[in-house]
């Protein structure tokens, strides 16, 4: 098998999230140039285990061994047009830089160990076989990965979120900078922490602003977390992270909300909430919507932080303003008060 060509048996379509999974096959010398350099493209990629825990599975495929298939994956909207075996490894071939290794990461390195220590008698052309999923949304794609790895210990539902913020939203050509708490960057006008937006996004996934809670321990909350986003169908998604994240865009052009939204528990309360209200905030001019949330935040001074635990009453609050935009949007700051006081008992 030529060494840039991977060779497509069969394509099938997963109805749940609306994807295409095809099975193929490559050879050693092709997953050396092409699978192994995605194991580290990530910044925060899972970690490679320690090398003496696949030390027989180097000796294997050193004796012709032939591994489980690696999983690759794949985002890309107009994925009708790779309906047949030709034009989904053309796809593969065009694109191989831009995908990501799902499942596999500790085979690719114990196969380039085996490569790089033994090279004089390394199987090259030996047959290494795929799966590639190539859904149209990273929503539809976690809700897969999720599936498919929760109660999984190694990889939290959390890491997987990570995972795909960082390597599918290039922040970087847009409006938002994202920045780590350590780049000492975090007030300035224009940069959103990182971990912020993880955590709206898994606010959005899992319509819950019950994502990092500190009374939970990280395994319960992980669950927690996975069973709240695999209980809502991924086909009724019509709206995309994306287009949340580009709406945040357009809405922290206006200082007063650019300094609201930098708040995170507006943010996480904002994305559990904007599902149902996407399309009526996004036809509101930015004005409009600055002025509803100046009535929102007249009326949430109206509580005794004494008596309310002052961050989960916030996303709670913004989550049902959100939720509510359309009767919501326009009300008053003591009609707003009225409907928050039964929220936040």
């Amino acid at each position: 098998m030529p060494q840039d060509k991977i060779k497509i048996f069969s394509i099938d379509h997963d109805k749940v999230v609306d994807a295409i999974m095809a099975t193929g096959r490559a050879n050693y010398r092709y997953a050396i140039e092409n699978f192994v350099p995605l194991i580290n493209r990530l910044e925060i990629q899972r970690k490679v285990q320690n090398p003496r825990f696949y030390e027989r599975l180097k000796r294997d495929i050193l004796r012709e061994c032939l591994m489980p298939p690696i999983t690759l994956a794949f985002i890309d909207p107009d994925h009708i047009n790779v309906n047949t075996a030709a034009k989904f490894g053309a796809f593969v071939t065009k694109n191989i830089e831009n995908g990501f290794i799902l499942d596999g990461i500790q085979r690719l390195s114990t196969l380039q160990r085996a490569h790089n220590e033994h090279e004089d008698k390394f199987p090259i052309e030996q047959p290494i076989f795929v799966n590639i999923l190539l859904c149209k949304s990273m929503d539809n794609l976690l809700y897969r990965m999720i599936t498919l790895n929760n109660g999984q210990r190694p990889m939290t539902t959390r890491h997987q979120i990570e995972i795909l913020t960082a390597n599918l939203f290039n922040f970087s050509d847009g409006d938002i900078d994202l920045t780590t708490e350590k780049s000492g960057l975090r007030r300035k006008p224009g940069i959103f922490s990182h971990s912020d937006f993880v955590l709206g996004y898994m606010a959005f996934l899992s319509n819950s602003t019950n994502v990092d809670s500190q009374k939970l321990i990280q395994e319960k909350l992980d669950d927690l977390l996975a069973s709240k986003i695999l209980e809502h169908d991924p086909t009724e998604n019509s709206v995309q992270f994306s287009e949340v994240v580009d709406l945040i865009k357009i809405l922290t052009e206006d200082e007063n909300l650019d300094k609201w939204f930098r708040i995170n528990n507006n943010l996480i309360g904002f994305c559990a909430g904007i599902r149902k209200s996407y399309t009526p905030i996004r036809r509101m001019n930015t004005k409009k919507v600055r002025d509803a949330i100046s009535s929102f935040e007249e009326a949430f001074r109206s509580f005794d932080v004494s008596k309310i635990k002052l961050g989960r009453a916030r996303r709670n609050a913004v989550e049902y303003f959100i939720l509510n935009a359309k009767k919501m949007f326009g009300a008053s700051a003591t009609e707003i008060t009225d409907k928050l006081v039964d929220v936040l008992e």
